[in-house]
């Protein structure tokens, strides 16, 4: 090659492209949502430069959606401190607050965040979620405004008809799902969460309505399904009970709570034959349930089938030592087969059981104004303290409804499936419990 040439393609040779730095490819890892290879770039730009409020921010995020929320906290703090101007910084140190259970705190960062920019959409959401959860009373107004920042998004009007209900201004609450309704008629979500506070509301016809709408909008998950046939039950209409169960089989095939609230329903109307093959397959699910079981024994004893429906009992006293119908099941079985001294040692048991549990109930009567001031706790949206105090008290329904209620108030829903799945086994027959239960697991089925 000529000299010539070669000198002028070292002239006009192009520089090398600079390596991204460590920032750049922490930013990039946690946009594509690889939150562990971010926080590993990330730390090293933290190290590179302590006083970037834009690593300790972004390093913050990738804490925070890996549940390191401790952590998350102190690089959010740090942002904050590094920028304290940019409302970025204060926006991601506000949600690690909140993600720490500190809405109050975290209200003031989203506070600062919209001094600088009072339109920014994220911190004008949390804002209202944060007001939301400590029932402050600037909360609408806050939801209202988001409304009108962003008129074609339906959760800014969800999230507003949520916040009147759990203040208990149910009217209004009503009122503001309504609207939603009308303005995005095509949305299944609002229709769902319509019909659980419907639900709660005991409005059973209304709910089941806007619960069919929902589906035909295509909610179709289990938990809708759950649900309805739950309010069609709580609101007496049995038929349209099974048949929602019927459908959710068809789109859950073999689905196991389905299969055992079938068969419940059916043997509840005597008809032993029809429950027997929905019992049977709940009963073999896994894990085994001891309500399963004793439902199956039921169906067994209904059908003659003696010596299978005793070993079903044993089984679920087995799983359910704790469960006083168990042994009752069990005790009067024996009775009925002639054991009689085994028969009266699982009767006794269950006297037992369930007298502790009166006890235990008479125990948290007794600390009525214990459950009085955390219930208010409650109300008043201080919801760690009234959990606190809900905790402290004797186990009961009532204590652990009042723990589920405090967690749903904390996000914390699958919590509060929980406890309450606790507070239907103590209080099996309570219907409102049921229907809570059902409702529970809808919220907590909600993608976040």
């Amino acid at each position: 090659m000529p000299f010539l040439l070669v000198l002028l393609l070292a002239v006009v040779r192009p520089e090398p492209t600079p390596a991204p730095s460590a920032l750049e490819v922490g930013e990039r890892l946690l946009a594509r949502k690889q939150y562990a290879a971010a926080e590993k770039e990330l730390r090293r730009a933290v190290e590179a430069d302590p006083s970037s409020a834009r690593a300790h921010g972004n390093l913050a995020l990738a804490l925070l959606n890996q549940r390191k929320t401790r952590e998350a906290v102190d690089e959010g703090r740090l942002a904050a401190a590094f920028g304290p101007n940019l409302p970025e910084a204060r926006y991601i140190y506000g949600l690690t607050l909140s993600a720490a259970g500190k809405p109050l705190d975290a209200a003031r960062e989203y506070e600062k965040a919209l001094a600088v920019k009072p339109d920014a959409p994220g911190p004008l959401s949390a804002l209202a979620a944060a007001y939301a959860a400590t029932e402050d009373e600037r909360t609408a107004a806050v939801y209202e405004k988001l409304i009108a920042l962003r008129p074609a998004d339906s959760r800014p009007r969800q999230d507003l008809a949520e916040y009147l209900w759990t203040v208990g201004k149910i009217a209004e609450g009503n009122a503001a799902m309504d609207a939603a309704a009308a303005a995005f008629p095509a949305d299944a979500e609002i229709r769902l969460r319509y019909g659980r506070s419907l639900a709660q509301q005991e409005r059973f016809t209304d709910a089941a309505a806007a619960l069919e709408e929902a589906r035909r909008l295509g909610a179709t998950q289990t938990e809708t399904f759950a649900l309805l046939a739950s309010v069609y039950e709580q609101g007496g209409h049995a038929e349209k009970a099974r048949a929602t169960l019927e459908a959710a089989l068809a789109a859950h095939p073999n689905h196991p709570a389905f299969e055992h609230d079938l068969g419940r329903l059916w043997l509840a109307e005597g008809r032993a034959d029809e429950a027997y093959a929905h019992l049977e397959k709940a009963a073999r699910s896994h894990p085994p349930s001891a309500d399963y079981l004793l439902d199956y024994g039921r169906v067994l004893e209904a059908t003659g089938k003696l010596a299978e429906a005793e070993a079903a009992y044993r089984k679920a006293v087995e799983l359910g030592p704790r469960l006083p119908r168990a042994h009752y099941a069990l005790g009067r079985l024996l009775q009925r087969e002639g054991q009689k001294e085994e028969a009266e040692r699982e009767l006794a048991l269950h006297h037992s059981l369930y007298e502790r549990g009166r006890q235990l109930v008479s125990a948290a009567d007794a600390r009525a104004a214990e459950t009085s001031r955390a219930w208010a706790e409650l109300h008043e949206g201080h919801a760690e303290s009234a959990l606190t105090r809900f905790r402290a008290l004797p186990e009961s329904a009532e204590s652990l409804r009042g723990q589920a209620a405090a967690l749903d108030r904390l996000g914390r829903h699958a919590e509060a499936v929980a406890v309450l799945e606790r507070a239907h086994t103590l209080a099996p027959d309570d219907a409102r419990i049921e229907l809570l239960l059902a409702t529970a697991r809808s919220r907590a089925a909600e993608p976040r």
